[in-house]
């Protein structure tokens, strides 16, 4: 009887390993590690990230996790060209299924959804039999177009799971109705207070996130066109190279037009992007609001921003408004700069207002329904 949670994630003491990692979904598999721990039985994380290296080869690691837990990262090499990739890509996925092939109905898998283990998740579910609980963050063919065969695997491997963690309460629709699930939206740690501001008597305004045209970047810089002088609304995340460039000619161009102060502030990570964001005193999530995904996707940065006591503005969607923290957040409703702009202007600044207390209560909370849906597992599947 033995608990695995197979996700995308690398302790800090591996970064050398250059593993192709999100930043959201290291925080958040990072989060859930953290509450697996708390439940005070062993457990292991199986890391399915590859590495990012050109060249090299790293035999199978592990190392102690936390108090109770023990990662482990597979066997990988160096990727030069895109064969190479390709043949990782297969080797990966048949050390998954040598895995898989090894458990029982009384061991439990965790696993993070995605199109490229969901066939192989749902075939070794129905050979083996053992408990599997599905961390499913959105429904990836409403975000990329996969094709017909990977969009099948998809449905029936949500279909296969015995129990679910899910990004928003939205997605529950999309599990069938009965089976057991708790709703995560993300980290709910809130972050200490640190010091220092921006003390120019302006409201700062940031977004921060991927560059993705969907996304909301460019919406975030064209509203500072109709911001007035005593705003400085700063962008800053990641993206491809064009995305970037695209961003910033966007960026320069309303500069040229808008008395608000508008600033592209590049990457920032670790201790000084908390720092950098508690200096601001609005966060902005200005998503496109039609795209399929935002049915059931929650944007990740709304917690982040939430964690450092930033008031939030969004656009109104189910998936953000009807969520836990949906109460304490502003919206817009029509995706126009002078909408957005207009959003903006009529937050209050000198309310009384404490994000980080709602987010220590969800935080307790997370950690009592996580236990309850593992004890559900253990009980209600022997």
């Amino acid at each position: 009887m033995a608990l695995y949670y197979l996700t995308y994630y690398q302790p800090n003491s591996l970064n050398n390993l250059e593993l192709e990692i999100s930043p959201a979904g290291q925080q958040k598999s990072g989060y859930l590690i953290e509450k697996l721990d708390k439940l005070g039985s062993g457990y292991v994380v199986i890391s399915l990230a590859e590495t990012n290296a050109k060249h090299g080869f790293h035999q199978t690691t592990e190392r102690k996790l936390n108090c109770h837990g023990r990662f482990v990262l597979w066997k990988g090499f160096g990727k030069p060209n895109r064969i190479i990739r390709r043949l990782h890509y297969y080797y990966r996925r048949q050390q998954l299924k040598q895995f898989l092939s090894g458990l029982n109905p009384s061991d439990t898998v965790i696993a993070y959804h995605s199109l490229q283990t969901a066939d192989i998740f749902y075939t070794y579910k129905r050979k083996k039999g053992f408990k599997f609980v599905l961390e499913l963050e959105e429904i990836y063919q409403d975000v990329v177009n996969c094709g017909a065969q990977k969009a099948a695997w998809e449905r029936k491997v949500i279909t296969a799971a015995d129990g679910y963690i899910l990004a928003t309460e939205a997605l529950s629709k999309e599990i069938p109705a009965g089976r057991p699930y708790i709703v995560v939206n993300g980290t709910y740690h809130s972050e200490p207070e640190r010091e220092g501001c921006f003390n120019d008597g302006k409201v700062h305004c940031v977004y921060a996130g991927t560059f993705d045209p969907t996304k909301g970047g460019a919406a975030a810089a064209a509203a500072a066109e109709f911001l007035p002088e005593n705003y400085h609304v700063h962008i800053l995340g990641f993206g491809t190279e064009e995305q970037k460039k695209q961003l910033q000619e966007s960026i320069a161009s309303v500069q040229k037009k808008t008395k608000c102060t508008l600033t592209y502030d590049g990457l920032k990570s670790g201790e000084e992007y908390i720092q950098f964001l508690q200096k601001c005193h609005i966060g902005l999530c200005t998503q496109i609001p039609d795209a399929k995904y935002t049915e059931t996707s929650f944007p990740s940065k709304v917690l982040v921003y939430l964690a450092n006591g930033l008031r939030v503005l969004s656009v109104r969607i189910p998936a953000v408004e009807n969520s836990a923290v949906g109460g304490i957040l502003y919206y817009y409703d029509k995706q126009l700069p002078q909408e957005i702009a207009n959003a903006i202007m009529s937050i209050p600044m000198e309310d009384d207002y404490n994000s980080r207390q709602l987010l220590n209560q969800l935080d307790e909370d997370c950690e009592r329904n996580l236990k309850r849906l593992m004890e559900k597992m253990n009980n209600e599947l022997d």
